[in-house]
């Protein structure tokens, strides 16, 4: 059962992805708080790139929302006696994973890769890249496509292996399914749509081909020394 126990601990590492979704839903939350002592007016000024940000967002969500359920059926396969669940639960995973994708693949289609402007210059955009953009976000969509595609593979096979009674073809389908959310979560962040990280050691983001390459983030203002006295 040891290969069991790998996929287990793999399926966990991949649930950490899930802090993606988690985190862009509460800066959207924190983003809508006025702090007390602002006016009405600044309340109500508009928010450099808020549209591309918006799209950022419906994307962070689909993925942590197809994330979720492809996890759950690998936690309650890995968890049950040889891998094996009921055929009503088989049922709900199916259709759980199903909608879950089904808003991967929608919300890439609906959200070209536009990444947001970190210099907030949403109006003084280059015309020739907007266009080059649109000419090329079909191709990342294609791709995420084919990544949503793969994890629906992976997950029907798995529950397939589940009623075979074999521990060892729930294993080997438990890993492809970990290697298929890798692959979609990786080439979310890859298609363009998503501000490149920018911590400080990570390797540079490559881009999928077609994508437009995605915009840097953002850095944080320093702190302003305080002066001294005389």
């Amino acid at each position: 059962m040891r290969s069991l126990v790998s996929s287990r601990a793999a399926a966990a590492a991949v649930c950490a992805a899930l802090v993606l979704g988690t985190a862009g839903t509460a800066v959207a939350t924190t983003a809508h708080e006025t702090p007390a002592g602002v006016g009405a007016d600044v309340a109500r000024a508009p928010i450099a790139d808020a549209e591309a940000l918006k799209q950022q967002t419906q994307t962070l969500t689909s993925l942590s929302g197809a994330i979720t359920p492809v996890t759950e059926l690998l936690t309650a396969v890995l968890e049950a006696d040889n891998g094996q669940i009921a055929a009503a639960d088989v049922q709900k995973h199916q259709a759980a994973i199903k909608k879950a994708l089904d808003a991967v693949k929608n919300t890439a289609q609906a959200n070209p890769a536009k990444p947001a402007d970190p210099a907030g210059n949403a109006g003084n955009a280059n015309p020739v890249n907007a266009v080059g953009a649109d000419h090329k976000a079909p191709a990342a969509a294609d791709v995420t496509a084919q990544a949503v595609a793969s994890v629906q593979k992976a997950t029907d096979a798995l529950l397939k292996a589940t009623t075979t009674k074999d521990a060892t073809a729930v294993a080997t389908q438990s890993k492809a399914v970990v290697t298929s959310l890798v692959n979609l979560t990786t080439t979310v962040v890859m298609n363009g749509s998503l501000p490149a990280p920018n911590l400080p050691g990570l390797p540079e983001l490559p881009k999928l081909p077609g994508a437009e390459a995605p915009a840097p983030a953002p850095e944080l203002p320093g702190v302003p020394s305080t002066p001294k006295l005389p």
